[in-house]
């Protein structure tokens, strides 16, 4: 198959995938009670049916699995995503302790190593499984922190994904190139019911498996013959969004005298709504933010050593300026009537609009 195809494919089934699944997680969710109640630790005002992530998995694994063939490293990430995503949906259901997560993530990780998939940045085994495991376990914990808000997590994922592809199919790797269009199409698909005001969440089901997915295509780009601060940088502004949302929040939570493992509403997205944006505002800067981080990115394939030093530099203080900015914002439990509210006609609505299968949408 030529890759013009091939991508097309590797896109499209994940994202009419989705689009068929999601509702039938939506109903599943309410016929078991699998539902995210408010909490003072949380932004959302109504009960939200969880399972997302299962319709998100189902649309993705299976096609993705058919996309990667017979390479024993991307069966390998498929099999730690399926592994996080199971245990993502037992903690939606019912609360798994914090060290067996990371226990199961830093695993996921080492299986990661022994195949092949991992960081070469200093050419030292154990330096390079100790920043493999920290890579895998900061990136897949990113995504499920910036899970905060509507439409984040997918929108983020979606083009970090599409960014990803942009990398691998310049640098001739189609095979990883069409497994990131997979990863792209489902989250776009699973988009089309969570963008504000969402009708569904993905849980920790959805975030662990697309953070992890992504924390190993990342690993898997290859940009050997790049310098080392290109082949760090590209990669970690790929994810810039989840990752300095995370920074901002361990900061936060450790000047508070806070737990960082303590959820709160104290997030970028958070801030950005204690400023008077709604919800699909706030998307809308955070999916900027994140496609300037691409941007950059896609730009450093192409630039010298002596270009991309600056341009980290630039980067890096203008990060520390915006976390700087955004921790002088004031949080707290939205009250006002534009936040989400999640009816049961709303969610009635979710089966109205859903695509079914022969109905021409997609």
């Amino acid at each position: 198959m030529h890759e013009g195809p091939r991508y097309a494919v590797s896109f499209a089934i994940p994202l009419l995938a989705a689009l068929l699944l999601t509702p039938v997680a939506w109903r599943v969710a309410r016929r078991l009670g699998i539902l995210d109640h408010p909490a003072d630790h949380k932004f959302h005002r109504n009960a939200t049916p969880y399972l997302g992530g299962v319709a998100v998995a189902g649309a993705l694994l299976l096609v993705a699995a058919v996309t990667a063939g017979a390479s024993g490293q991307l069966l390998t990430i498929l099999a730690g995503g399926l592994v996080l995503s199971v245990m993502g949906l037992l903690d939606d259901w019912r609360t798994v302790p914090l060290w067996v997560k990371v226990l199961v993530e830093v695993a996921a990780a080492v299986a990661l190593w022994i195949v092949g998939v991992g960081a070469g940045l200093f050419g030292v085994a154990p330096l390079d499984l100790g920043l493999t495991v920290f890579w895998v376990v900061a990136v897949t914990n990113a995504f499920n922190l910036i899970d905060n808000m509507d439409g984040l997590l997918a929108g983020v994922a979606a083009i970090s994904a599409l960014t990803f592809f942009g990398v691998a199919a310049h640098e001739g790797d189609y095979l990883v190139a069409s497994f990131a269009l997979a990863v792209a199409g489902a989250s776009v698909g699973f988009l089309r019911y969570n963008f504000p005001p969402a009708r569904i969440f993905l849980g920790d089901a959805g975030s662990l498996l697309l953070g992890f997915l992504l924390a190993a295509i990342g690993l898997k780009l290859d940009l050997v013959g790049e310098s080392g601060l290109t082949r760090t940088a590209i990669p970690v502004l790929i994810v810039g969004a989840p990752l300095f949302d995370t920074a901002l929040v361990v900061v936060a939570r450790r000047l508070g005298g806070r737990p960082v493992y303590v959820g709160g509403t104290d997030h970028s997205s958070h801030r950005l709504a204690a400023l008077g944006l709604p919800e699909k505002a706030v998307a809308g800067v955070t999916y900027g933010f994140q496609v300037l981080c691409s941007v950059l990115a896609l730009w450093m394939l192409r630039a010298s050593d002596l270009g991309v030093l600056p341009a980290v530099a630039l980067a890096l203080g203008v990060g520390l300026l915006c976390l700087a900015a955004l921790l002088r914002v004031g949080v707290g439990r939205p009250a006002d009537a534009e936040r989400r509210v999640v009816t049961v006609e709303r969610d009635a609505d979710l089966e109205e609009r859903s695509p079914a299968v022969g109905s021409g949408r997609r």
